[in-house]
């Protein structure tokens, strides 16, 4: 019988996940006293949680407009349009690199993805563009202001307060 991985998440995981997630450059010895165990122990939790596919990799959030890129969109759409150009779609999306997300999804729309390049009329002439021909009603939302960024941590502190309360 296979379990599920948050059945071996503990208490002590979840404080090294919420204080990384807050902070990836957080240091063993800083988790370590954070949670009021050794180095040892948070790094071979580090380890168990990376092995179990909980932690898949250390990121870094990159503002995309400092560095030139200042078009980011959300689109999505559906592939009413046969199998050949489902197949076509999925491949445009997996190789363009100015898609950085791309998910299938139930409701609406049958696909999202998140698009970064310089500008918006680059994002339409050279994405929107590629995509139209292989899509049925691609529907494009162009990000003009960040209210929240990700917050993971916030999650975590969530779901360790929602597990752990009575301790």
């Amino acid at each position: 019988m296979r379990h599920s991985n948050h059945e071996n998440v503990d208490l002590l995981d979840l404080k090294i996940l919420e204080r990384m997630s807050a902070d990836g450059r957080a240091a063993f010895k800083e988790l370590a006293s954070l949670t009021q165990s050794d180095q040892r122990t948070v790094a071979s939790r580090f380890e168990r949680l990376m092995e179990l596919g909980i932690i898949k990799r250390v990121t870094i959030d990159i503002d995309w407009s400092k560095i030139g890129l200042a078009a980011r969109a959300f689109m999505g759409g559906t592939t009413a349009l046969g199998q050949k150009e489902r197949g076509r779609l999925f491949r445009y999306l997996r190789k363009d690199p100015r898609i950085v997300w791309a998910a299938t999804t139930i409701g609406s729309h049958e696909y999202f993805m998140e698009t970064i390049d310089v500008d918006v009329k680059t994002l339409r002439r050279e994405v929107c563009s590629e995509l139209e021909p292989l899509t049925s009603n691609l529907g494009t939302s162009i990000v003009t202001d960040q209210m929240k960024e990700r917050d993971h941590a916030s999650l975590l502190g969530y779901l360790r307060k929602r597990r752990y309360s009575n301790r």
